[in-house]
């Protein structure tokens, strides 16, 4: 059991505290409180803590996420090391998790968590999830990449959506199911876990900022598109409805995009299914695709615009860059 697991502590609901005269929960400091609280880890066992920031999640950026990545990379790189647990808000707990599993280099597992409840609220989920998380940081195999533990369950980085904005049971991967569980104080997980997985790894230099997501309404003309075309746009994330159609007011718009060399990515708003090629009319996914719209598999939006902020960070355009997505979202 000798090593150590890093615990890096980046902010969220897990660490807030009630704010001073007015309703509502802030940052509050809190992570050495929790780590205080955590029973002694086992044998040989040692927690490396380190409280890389406390921001609530919506203020993480993607290159926040990278920057993240690169220091987890330079923790795990130290003798003995055996994963890391990293404490972060909800409310994109599966964005980072994505980003991490796209760039880590390292084997060692990584687990991110965070709670539903706030530090001194009756029912804290927060310290059950760290402690399940460091169990699952055991329990991994050496490839894992990076996941997400909440409420007893392990999902992969990939696939779990959080599907309620308060219940302290807010995460599922409806199509992919989990890739462990909590039994008493053992993290059994799925065989689909248990095996070592291949991931291409990502180094990009930096994420492409300038990388907008245009959620599609019904009726809606192409006037966003072009004004971020015009705003200097290196590439466009449009969500869009079904298995990925958005309306036809779009698509001179959309084509214009492609024109001036901007790759475009058509994710769709639904958590399940993903977005395919069946519909041929103007606007329907088949149609953008045969105009060289970029399809994303069963990548939401969130992740599909992380994926290509990514690509573009790697230097990749045109065909190289068109190639890279597809495999990616496959």
């Amino acid at each position: 059991m000798d090593g150590r697991i890093h615990v890096f502590f980046t902010g969220g609901t897990i660490g807030m505290t009630p704010a001073p005269g007015c309703p509502g929960v802030v940052p509050g400091g809190t992570f050495q409180g929790l780590l205080e609280n955590l029973a002694r880890p086992p044998a040989g066992l040692r927690l490396e803590p380190l409280a890389w920031a406390d921001k609530p999640s919506p203020h993480m950026t993607p290159a926040d996420m990278l920057a993240l990545s690169r220091d987890l990379d330079q923790a795990l790189a130290r003798p003995g090391s055996r994963g890391a647990v990293v404490l972060h808000g909800t409310d994109v707990l599966v964005e980072t998790a994505y980003l991490l599993d796209l760039t880590l280099t390292s084997p060692l597992p990584v687990v991110c968590t965070g709670a539903m409840r706030y530090y001194a609220e009756c029912g804290f989920d927060g310290l059950r999830n760290l402690i399940n998380s460091l169990r699952a940081c055991l329990a991994l195999p050496s490839g894992s990449g990076a996941s997400l533990l909440m409420t007893d369950r392990l999902f992969a980085a990939r696939t779990a959506v959080k599907v309620n904005s308060l219940n302290i049971d807010a995460f599922e991967a409806r199509e992919d199911g989990v890739l462990g569980s909590v039994a008493g104080e053992s993290m059994v997980l799925s065989p689909r876990a248990a095996a070592p997985r291949s991931r291409r790894v990502l180094s990009p230099a930096h994420m492409e900022a300038n990388v907008p997501l245009a959620a599609c309404a019904t009726g809606m003309d192409g006037a966003v598109l072009d004004w971020h075309r015009e705003q200097g746009a290196q590439g466009l994330v449009l969500e869009g409805f079904g298995a990925g159609n958005v309306p036809p007011g779009l698509v001179p718009a959309i084509e214009r995009c492609l024109a001036a060399g901007l790759p475009v990515v058509l994710a769709t708003r639904c958590i399940e299914g993903g977005v395919w090629p069946l519909y041929a009319y103007p606007g329907g996914g088949a149609d953008l695709a045969a105009r060289g719209v970029l399809l994303s598999g069963r990548l939401g939006a969130p992740r599909a615009r992380l994926l290509l902020m990514a690509l573009l960070g790697c230097g990749l355009a045109g065909d190289e860059l068109r190639r890279a997505f597809t495999e990616m979202a496959a």
